[in-house]
C-alpha cells in the first residue's frame, strides 16, 4: 500500500511539471508565431507618446496601448524572440528544479544533494532571469517602437517592480538551499555518530 501511495504520488509531480512546461512551450510557441507574424508583434506604447502620435486633445489621456509592429527588422524580432526562449526556458529548468525538490520531499529524504542542488538552480535561474529579462525585452521593446517612430524611454527601476516576486523567490529558494546544505551536514555527523 505505502509502495502505491508513493508512486502515485510521483505520477502527480511528474503531470504537474510537465503540464507547466508543455504551458510555457506553447504560450512560446504562440508568442514567436506572433513575433515572426506579417502584422508584426504586439507592443505596449505608453500613454504620452500614444496621445503625441494619435493627435489627440490636450484634455484626453491614454494610460497605455497596444500596437502592432509590422515594419520590425530582423534585429528586433530577434531580440523579442531571445526575451520569450529566455522566459520559457527559466520556466522549464525552474518547474524541473520543483520537481526535483518535491521528490526528495515525498521520498523523505529532505537533506539530500539533489535537493540542494535544485533550490540553488532555481535561485540562480531566476536571479538570471530577473536582470536579463528586462534588458533583452527591452532591446526588442526599442526596436519595435524605433520602427513605429515612437521615442523609446529607457528602463527604470520602476519597470522591474513587477518582477519584485521573482526576485524574492530567489532569494527565498536561496536561503532554503542554504538550510537544505545545514541540515544534510547535520544529517551526516549525525548519521556518523550512529
Amino acid at each position: 500500500m505505502a509502495a502505491t501511495t508513493q508512486n502515485s504520488g510521483a505520477l502527480d509531480l511528474i503531470v504537474y511539471g510537465v503540464a507547466a512546461s508543455v504551458a510555457a512551450l506553447a504560450v512560446a510557441a504562440f508568442r514567436i508565431a506572433e513575433i515572426l507574424g506579417p502584422d508584426g508583434p504586439a507592443v505596449t506604447v505608453r500613454g504620452d507618446a500614444a496621445s503625441t502620435s494619435l493627435g489627440l486633445a490636450s484634455g484626453a489621456t491614454i494610460d497605455a496601448v497596444v500596437v502592432r509592429a509590422p515594419d520590425l527588422g530582423v534585429g528586433g524580432r530577434v531580440w523579442m524572440i531571445g526575451a520569450v526562449v529566455l522566459a520559457t526556458a527559466a520556466a522549464i529548468i525552474v518547474a524541473a528544479a520543483l520537481m526535483r525538490v518535491a521528490f526528495a520531499v515525498r521520498r523523505g529524504r529532505v537533506f539530500t544533494g539533489g535537493a540542494t542542488r535544485a533550490l540553488t538552480v532555481i535561485a540562480g535561474t531566476l536571479t538570471v532571469a530577473v536582470f536579463a529579462w528586462p534588458i533583452v525585452d527591452g532591446m526588442g521593446r526599442q526596436h519595435a517602437l524605433q520602427s513605429l517612430g515612437i521615442r523609446f524611454e529607457t528602463l527604470s527601476l520602476l519597470d522591474l517592480l513587477p518582477l519584485l516576486p521573482l526576485l524574492l523567490a530567489a532569494v527565498a529558494a536561496a536561503v532554503m538551499a542554504g538550510a537544505f546544505a545545514q541540515g544534510e551536514r547535520l544529517q551526516r555527523d549525525t548519521e556518523g555518530l550512529v
